[in-house]
């Protein structure tokens, strides 16, 4: 959910977000109509089996439910079955915060669930981002650390993902678990149409990577056209 820069039109959304411990979410934007964010980058780690884009349909999944649910960002029930994948040695810790230096961006992260509808409940506050508790920790062998979060919220303004679709190939990202740190290098943006993910976002198969998501694109009707996807690989740890 965006705000662009004044002078822009403004549009409100208020949004029920359905089950017990739904919240309203207000949005408001400035989003600039129609702007759809370009493609940068070669995908890394893609499984030929699990690399081809396709609709996400949702399905019904347990899980934490922090604050509030991401429209469009929905699960297969291929993907939400998947279990993660578990280490020979020690588990490493959850994510826990995510800095991007060349963004100025320093959030925290929180564990999130999927909703009975199959979307992705992540915190509403945009200054918090959510790690879906299904995909991958920093630090194992194989598959996606997958972390999402509001561009903005009328209430809050810009979120911690507010400029992700303009963050440059090669910028450093960096993943804080317990007492690691975890060094990413971005290597790809995309973006998606909503409810049209491609069912590798959510694969434990891949090679180690990073995947971050946020809205964007044009906002009609209280909802964005797309997802921003931006992966990156693992660099080091310290």
């Amino acid at each position: 959910m965006t705000m662009r820069d004044a002078g822009r039109r403004v549009a409100g959304l208020a949004a029920l977000v359905v089950g017990l411990t739904a919240l309203a979410i207000g949005v408001a934007t400035l989003h600039e109509p129609g702007r759809v964010p370009t493609s940068a980058g070669a995908l890394p780690g893609v499984s030929p089996s699990s690399a081809v884009p396709g609709a996400v349909p949702s399905s019904a999944v347990p899980g934490v439910s922090p604050s509030s649910a991401v429209p469009g960002v929905s699960f297969s029930s291929a993907a939400t079955r998947a279990a993660p994948p578990k280490p020979a040695g020690p588990v490493p810790e959850m994510p826990g915060r995510v800095v991007i230096p060349g963004l100025k961006v320093d959030a925290p992260v929180d564990p999130a669930g999927v909703e009975r509808g199959g979307e992705l409940r992540i915190p509403a506050d945009p200054a918090r981002l959510g790690w879906w508790i299904g995909s991958a920790r920093p630090g194992v062998s194989r598959g996606t650390v997958l972390i999402a979060g509001h561009v903005d919220t009328a209430e809050d303004g810009r979120g911690a993902l507010y400029s992700l679709e303009t963050l440059p190939m090669g910028a450093r990202i960096e993943v804080r678990a317990g007492r690691t740190t975890y060094e990413y290098r971005a290597v790809a943006r995309r973006s998606f149409v909503k409810r049209q993910l491609p069912a590798d976002v959510f694969s434990t198969a891949t090679s180690p990577r990073l995947v971050l998501i946020t809205c964007g694109g044009d906002f009609r009707d209280g909802s964005y056209s797309h997802n921003v996807l931006v992966y990156a690989e693992p660099v080091s740890r310290r």
